[in-house]
């Protein structure tokens, strides 16, 4: 029987796409908002892949347009970081089809990545794209909030975007925070109204999660958030009001589950022991295959034989003979910098790690460009609010593996398309200020035989 979710989609995709192919930057929006929608996890046909002919659409409609081509640093890093993935694929230890579809689910996002730069043209556009990724978040916010609400204190593990996951939801309700607290503060009426009524909601669903990673990140959020508010007490008292709002909605179960963590009391302490002995495995992979490492993905299918068990929610104990067979897979390293370098080695982890390192430089140095102070004043903020967003994917990909998500990758591109705007008007300034220069050396020089 066909569900009204999909038979929506059927109509609302076809949408999507013919505005793609209208303009290359609402292509890129659409696929910011399909993504969270994400109906390849409803197990709807092989052929039913939106993100895909979305992404197809978006590419064809800026070909079709393009006057320049832009390229910036971040996207020579990910080029490198292909490179090295083909490598290891090549020397893959357990398979190297399976390290050969990361690399082509990577390449399809640095296309995207690629698009961003390309169509992201002006701050509006920058802000824009991040109220994007807040409105869309909002249909897996609000699966995670009835849960919340309607779950008798279950975790909060729905289906969204690539799979879901508690630790993976409470990221991604993290990561609105920096916008939503910065419009808040700096924002149209309008926007300080929708941030104030989403912020607490964000925080209650990141609290059903109980995911303790996502804790961890609100905590170090919130911090950052108050210490970088360009109005230190306004931005305290309401940095203040997020935890108070957190402290309110945490039931007391999940708060445990936390605090118990690090008193190393029950199953929670086993939880963590299990984090840290996968951690363990990755490192022992990557002491086995330093250079190039085992393959992308590879982890996964290596793990049990490290770690004993098959994954699922209760974890099969390794036995050879199931090894490769349809429903035994090891877990992933619960770490996306654990995996990377079991995957990549140093070879592979070293662009990708870099990646981080640029956005941060990037972020750094458009908050001081010689620009007019009301311009510098939105990029400082523009760029806050970014590296706000990235620090809390940081922190909390350092207790799951993230390296394929889609908005990742967007992001970097959205970062490099930034950098290029700020770069561009900051020449615009020196050029203007030189012919101003020059226009009034001329006009004082005294005419010759005068």
């Amino acid at each position: 029987m066909l569900s009204l979710r999909f038979a929506v989609l059927l109509v609302l995709v076809p949408i999507l796409i013919a505005l793609s192919l209208r303009r290359p930057l609402w292509g890129v929006f659409s696929l910011l908002l399909m993504y969270y929608f994400r109906p390849d996890v409803w197990g709807k046909p092989v052929w039913w892949r939106p993100v895909e002919w979305l992404t197809i659409a978006t590419l064809l409609s800026w070909l079709i347009r393009a006057k320049d081509i832009r390229f910036e640093r971040g996207l020579g890093l990910s080029l490198i970081f292909l490179g090295t993935m083909l490598v290891s694929t090549m020397s893959a230890a357990r398979s190297s089809e399976v390290s050969l579809d990361a690399t082509e689910t990577i390449l399809k996002l640095v296309v995207m990545q690629f698009i961003c730069v390309q169509v992201i043209r002006d701050l509006n556009t920058v802000m824009t794209f991040l109220w994007v990724n807040v409105l869309a978040n909002l249909w897996t916010l609000k699966s995670a909030l009835v849960q919340t609400i309607f779950g008798s204190g279950v975790r909060v593990d729905v289906g969204a975007a690539q799979g879901g996951g508690a630790n993976y939801l409470a990221m991604t309700f993290v990561m609105t925070l920096p916008l939503l607290y910065f419009r808040f503060l700096k924002g149209t009426p309008r926007e300080r109204k929708l941030a104030m009524a989403i912020i607490p909601l964000e925080i209650i669903g990141c609290v059903g999660t109980g995911s303790r990673g996502g804790f961890l990140t609100l905590f170090f959020v919130f911090g950052f958030l108050a210490v970088r508010s360009g109005q230190k007490l306004k931005g305290f008292m309401l940095a203040l009001a997020f935890g108070l709002v957190f402290l309110i909605a945490v039931p007391d179960a999940q708060w445990n589950r936390f605090v118990n963590t690090f008193k190393g009391d029950g199953k929670e302490s086993a939880s963590q022991n299990s984090r840290l002995g996968l951690w363990k495995v990755g490192l022992q992979l990557f002491k086995e295959s330093p250079i190039v490492g085992v393959g992308h993905d590879n982890y996964q299918l290596l793990s049990p034989r490290y770690y004993g068990f098959f994954a699922g929610q209760n974890p099969i104990p390794y036995d050879p003979a199931l090894e490769g067979q349809k429903g035994y897979t090891g877990f992933v390293a619960h770490s996306t910098w654990v995996q990377s370098l079991a995957d990549g080695g140093i070879l592979g982890s070293i662009p990708f790690f870099a990646l981080f390192a640029w956005a941060m430089w990037t972020l750094y140095r458009v908050r001081r460009a010689r620009i007019p102070p009301g311009e510098l004043e939105s990029v400082r903020e523009i760029s806050q609010i970014i590296e706000g967003t990235m620090w809390a994917f940081i922190i909390a990909s350092s207790f799951a593996s993230h390296m394929k998500l889609d908005f990742l990758w967007y992001y970097f591109g959205a970062i490099g398309a930034f950098g290029i705007i700020v770069r561009r008007r900051e020449a615009q300034v020196r050029r203007e200020t030189r012919e101003a220069y020059e226009a009034t050396a001329r006009s004082r020089a005294v005419p010759v035989g005068s």
